[in-house]
């Protein structure tokens, strides 16, 4: 190899090694001096630069910050809205099946039973009620309510006069119920509901008012007059909403009676007809869970129906003018009866298990008491009196000048003497309050 081709040689070398970032050191053994290869030196890289922030990344971090309130507040309004929107499915529910409207009479009645107790100071016995000939008194939630000829009055178990009113009916006529009463007009077609403190509804017909009865419950059932039939039935519940409608046909007669089960549930409706030439009384048991007539019974003929009182789930006191009977509601039948033989029926005290009667007899008047089963228990002259009232324990005997207290076992217990004016009546109320001209007290005992 000549010179020329080894320095061509070497130069090839040594451009083979820059391309590889390598300096030669030693020569190469078979070359020149001047051609040497070195050693390789180990490449020092510089260490990288920090990365600094992207901005682009940095808005978007904080844009996602700031939209994340906007998010949680997005589902807030998503969980309330749903809220909202199942409590107004709730409430219509309700409102359909007639739960709120009992939930809300029961609420308004609470409320007036914490507010009269807590107001009890208002009011105290005796009171002055300013009605000296009342038309009707009838026990109400502890206290009771009179009627006059232009006024209706509502006193608390306190002796606080809590409600006074002028419905201006011709002929005014009270149903009361467990906390409401309603006023009702047997010449009109115009009724006012009202609790113990505050008027409730007025409600106006399109036929005439024959007769109103009000449950434990205060649902109000109304008996109108009709066109197609003889009578109508309309039972509607605390807020006037009908629960129930009964068309009463010429066969089945004219309501003069009407009183509720203990439950609301059913009622007892006492009918007037005539037949073969005399006027016939029946009973009905309706259900207002039916549409179909429940079990009826007929009374002895010629006998009038003067009163209901449906005391319990299976027996039914109907008062008539010649005798009393014990009704079973599930079958209509006569379970229990009393005969007056022949005297006349002036008063009566329909109780739970016994009843206190005052018959008028040619020598006077007897009080006679029946036990459950109507059963005589006692039988004593009663004089003078005038009128009966009675509790599951006594009984009071109204005279001219007194009021006498007996046991169902005919003893007496007392006798209150001390009286302003002619006894009125005997409210079974927390207490009994004795009403006599316009003056209202607790009877307590004898003087």
């Amino acid at each position: 190899m000549n010179k020329a081709e080894k320095e061509r040689l070497a130069r090839r070398q040594r451009m083979l090694a820059r391309e590889q970032g390598q300096a030669p050191e030693a020569g190469i053994r078979g070359t020149s001096g001047d051609i040497s290869l070195r050693t390789p030196k180990p490449v020092r890289r510089a260490a990288p630069p920090p990365k600094t922030a992207d901005p682009a990344a940095g808005e978007s971090g904080a844009r996602l910050k700031s939209l994340t309130p906007l998010y949680k507040q997005r589902q807030h309004r998503r969980r309330v809205f749903f809220g909202v929107l199942i409590a107004v499915l709730a409430v219509a529910i309700t409102v359909l099946t007639g739960a709120l409207s009992a939930s809300l009479a029961m609420l308004g009645d609470t409320v007036d039973s914490a507010l009269l107790y807590i107001n009890r100071t208002d009011g105290s016995w005796p009171a002055t009620t300013g009605i000296s000939e009342p038309l009707q008194i009838e026990p109400l939630a502890g206290g009771f309510v009179e009627l006059g000829a232009e006024d209706v009055l509502v006193y608390s178990a306190y002796g606080a006069k809590i409600l006074s009113l002028q419905p201006s009916y011709a002929r005014p006529v009270l149903a009361v119920g467990g906390t409401h009463f309603a006023v009702y007009n047997r010449a009109g077609n115009e009724l006012t509901i009202c609790s113990r403190t505050r008027t409730l509804y007025s409600q106006s017909f399109d036929a005439g008012i024959l007769l109103c009865a009000m449950s434990n419950n205060n649902s109000l059932a109304v008996v109108t007059e009709s066109g197609r039939y003889a009578a109508q039935v309309q039972v509607f519940d605390p807020s006037l909403h009908l629960l129930y409608s009964w068309e009463m046909t010429q066969s089945a007669g004219t309501p003069i009676a009407l009183d509720f089960s203990p439950d609301s549930r059913r009622f007892a409706a006492g009918m007037l007809s005539a037949r073969e030439g005399q006027l016939s009384c029946s009973v009905y048991f309706m259900s207002m869970d039916a549409n179909a007539e429940g079990p009826v019974y007929t009374a002895d003929q010629g006998s009038m129906l003067l009163r209901l009182d449906w005391q319990s789930e299976r027996r039914v006191m109907a008062v008539f003018d010649t005798y009393l009977a014990v009704l079973d509601p599930t079958t209509g039948t006569e379970t229990a009866r009393y005969d007056y033989g022949g005297a006349a029926l002036q008063s009566v005290a329909p109780g739970r298990r016994q009843t206190a009667l005052l018959l008028t007899v040619r020598g006077g008047n007897n009080l006679v008491t029946l036990s459950e089963t109507l059963t005589p228990m006692a039988e004593i002259p009663a004089r003078q009196a005038f009128g009966v009232s009675a509790t599951d324990t006594d009984i009071y005997l109204l005279c001219p000048d007194a009021v006498e207290c007996y046991g169902y076992d005919g003893v007496q217990n007392w006798v209150y003497s001390d009286l302003a004016s002619r006894p009125l009546a005997v409210v079974n109320a927390a207490k009994p309050l004795l009403l006599t001209g316009s003056r209202a007290e607790v009877l307590e005992g004898g003087s």
